[in-house]
């Protein structure tokens, strides 16, 4: 899985982290996460360096210090709308976190993100496209051809999301005290 945004849910305006599958069907993973977590996954995405330890470095930092290695983070069930994932750790240590404590640290040390595959199934959004800003010009110019209220509802979306983004700052979502 890799986090493709942070960003705020239109219809409910909270925070939700977007995973979608690197290979495969690369289906797209919604989370809802809190300000303060979407705060610190986007600081770490755009590798802010804060002028001190804030929680997911000191994790990774008490990882290290322990003389073991944090191997990948794993998304591992969805029970009664609550998503829990784990930390793997090195010797088979498995160790319960948050979905948004638990990718936090895997940006912060760059190790591997998955996901079980009955979440998947049960929550990933199967038809979703995730488009970069580039790609979204001339999917709107396709759309204009094609007619499909669709495809233009899709590119005013992702425009919309791409505008909050643009004017987003972590103050926006809150403090990580």
């Amino acid at each position: 899985m890799r986090v493709v945004a942070v960003g705020l849910d239109p219809r409910e305006s909270h925070p939700v982290l977007l995973l979608q599958e690197a290979t495969g069907r690369q289906r797209v993973l919604p989370v809802c996460v809190g300000l303060p977590e979407a705060t610190a996954i986007e600081l770490e995405r755009q590798h802010v360096v804060a002028p001190r330890p804030v929680t997911h470095q000191l994790i990774a930092n008490v990882i290290r210090s322990a003389g073991r290695r944090l191997e990948h983070v794993r998304i591992t069930a969805l029970r009664d709308s609550i998503f829990h994932a784990e930390l793997v750790l090195d010797q088979g240590t498995r160790v319960s976190a948050r979905v948004s404590d638990a990718v936090t640290l895997a940006l912060h040390l760059d190790v591997p993100i998955q996901a079980e595959e009955v979440v998947l199934e049960e929550a990933a959004l199967a038809s979703a496209e995730v488009i970069d800003a580039d790609a979204l010009m001339s999917r709107s110019d396709e759309a204009d051809e094609i007619g499909t209220e669709a495809a233009e509802t899709s590119a005013e979306e992702l425009e919309e999301f791409r505008r909050f983004l643009d004017r987003a700052s972590p103050e926006d979502f809150g403090t990580n005290d």
